[in-house]
């Protein structure tokens, strides 16, 4: 007979001992006991079908969640490019008619500044030669000289342009910055990727975020151009620089956000540290995670560091690493490989 179910032994163990089972009933509790380990078999195969369906309804409902984020995220981009695009076209038209008409005025200041030169050589010459002629005509436009402090104003007239042109090629800077993310937004091709000048444009797209609350320090080491999704990496440092600026922001002081790119081990680097309030440990194993925030309601959709880590991870077959420290800061660490033939399709 075989070995007896556990189950029926311990209710038979209740009314008879096994030596004392008859030849005439063995049979019989053969045939219960193999209803029992039939019976067994069937429990053990139904309890790990439903482990296998509690794990697959699991995965797919990350793999739900994890869609949810690649499509918010690409709305987001598409309405970003677009949004930028137009202000950067928008900005740029004026801009081009009136950087035009300062450098022009420029130019006339220039001859003014020459008809005004030898005026005032007259105007010295008659003072000292023909003093009656001088005091005479010349005493009214001696006086609106000297009640306008026109002299101050042809000093001040040249730092007034200077520093136009200097505001409009900052202007000029801005509007190429939102141009350049906004053609990076709309492709999903993998290209030539210079993250040094990337990290400067997309500085200046976050710059007004970030200005407030911070200063940002650059340490950009020379390092090789490598193929990427240009506008989907500028995605994750812009990411990484706000999350930066409203860590120090809830920590009230004005800090400090450091920028380090350099090679090491076949990858080219980027690590973003700031001393704002850090991030505690037990929350480390779920900032990637999509939908898991720390910011209060309504400040934060969980989507930022989820879709970094899809971009970097999944994408572009790299590396995204976190330090943290509570009170002193974060650091996160982006690892992109210099040798990627990886083609992405949307």
């Amino acid at each position: 007979m075989d070995k007896i179910n556990k189950i029926l032994q311990r209710q038979l163990n209740k009314y008879i001992k096994e030596d004392e089972i008859s030849e005439e009933f063995k049979s019989f509790i053969e045939s219960v006991n193999s209803a029992y380990n039939e019976f067994e078999k069937d429990r053990l195969l139904l309890e790990r079908s439903l482990e296998i369906s509690e794990k697959e309804y699991n995965d797919n409902l990350l793999k739900i969640e994890k869609l949810q984020g690649q499509i918010i995220h690409q709305e987001k981009m598409a309405g970003m490019g677009q949004l930028s695009a137009g202000i950067a076209h928008e900005i740029n038209n004026p801009l081009g008619f009136v950087k035009s008409n300062v450098y022009t005025l420029s130019k006339y200041k220039d001859k003014i500044k020459g008809l005004l030169d030898l005026y005032f050589k007259v105007e010295n010459f008659l003072e000292i030669e023909d003093k009656e002629n001088y005091d005479t005509k010349f005493s009214e436009v001696s006086e609106y000289k000297k009640n306008n402090k026109m002299n101050f104003v042809f000093e001040d007239i040249d730092d007034i342009i200077t520093e136009s042109k200097d505001g409009l090629n900052r202007i000029e800077m801005i509007v190429k910055s939102l141009l350049g993310f906004a053609r990076g937004a709309s492709s999903n091709e993998f290209a030539d990727y210079d993250i040094n000048s990337n990290i400067k444009s997309t500085i200046v797209i976050a710059y007004n975020e970030i200005k407030y609350n911070a200063k940002v320090e650059e340490d950009l080491e020379e390092v090789p151009v490598i193929q990427a999704i240009g506008g989907e990496i500028n995605q994750v440092i812009l990411n990484m620089l706000i999350n930066a600026s409203h860590s120090i922001k809830s920590k009230g002081v004005q800090g400090i956000i450091k920028i380090h790119t350099y090679c090491e081990d076949d990858y080219v680097k980027c690590e973003i540290s700031d001393n704002g309030n850090g991030i505690e440990e037990k929350n480390l194993k779920d900032i990637f995670n999509p939908f898991f925030t720390t910011k209060p309601v309504g400040q934060g959709t969980g989507l930022g560091l989820s879709v970094s880590h899809d971009i970097i991870v999944n994408k572009h077959s790299g590396k995204i690493d976190v330090k943290s420290c509570v009170g002193e800061g974060a650091t996160f660490i982006i690892s992109l490989p210099i040798n990627n033939a990886q083609d992405y399709e949307k």
